[in-house]
């Protein structure tokens, strides 16, 4: 078995939006660059469900990439999972309602093999770690806009 190395990131922000309106965005698929900074493109092929496929392309990244919807609940979250030479990312999006508000959490995991790892830390995980923070405010403030 190869040895991987795990990465994750996670950040939330609590929202006055209904869980309606950042399914929205989320199920929006082909509008996520709109608010997630780390996107240039986006295209969902088919419907908003488990099993279905879409395009991503990193900004800056020379190509797009495929990613799998492997868990979808309606105004309540849902995760892709990406599958890549060195190994695999998954983003994992939640919307909870608490006594102290709503929140949207995203959480990034990546699984990747040991020796490619500084090279993703690096080139890869560094951007990714910078933008989530943002792109998490960003999809809190369009939803809360549109409330």
């Amino acid at each position: 078995m190869t040895e991987t190395k795990r990465f994750s990131i996670t950040h939330t922000e609590t929202t006055t939006a209904p869980a309606t309106k950042v399914w929205a965005l989320w199920s929006d698929v082909n509008n996520w660059p709109n608010w997630d900074v780390g996107l240039e493109h986006c295209a969902l092929e088919g419907d908003f469900a488990k099993g279905q496929s879409f395009t991503l392309r990193p900004r800056g990244a020379p190509d797009a990439i495929r990613a799998e919807l492997t868990e979808v609940l309606p105004n309540r979250g849902f995760t892709d999972e990406t599958r890549l030479p060195f190994g695999v990312l998954r983003a994992k999006h939640a919307f909870a309602t608490g006594a102290a508000g709503n929140t949207v959490t995203h959480t990034i995991e990546a699984d990747v093999v040991a020796e490619k790892a500084d090279f993703f830390a690096k080139v890869i995980w560094s951007g990714m770690e910078q933008g989530l923070p943002e792109s998490v405010r960003n999809i809190v403030k369009v939803a809360e806009a549109r409330a």
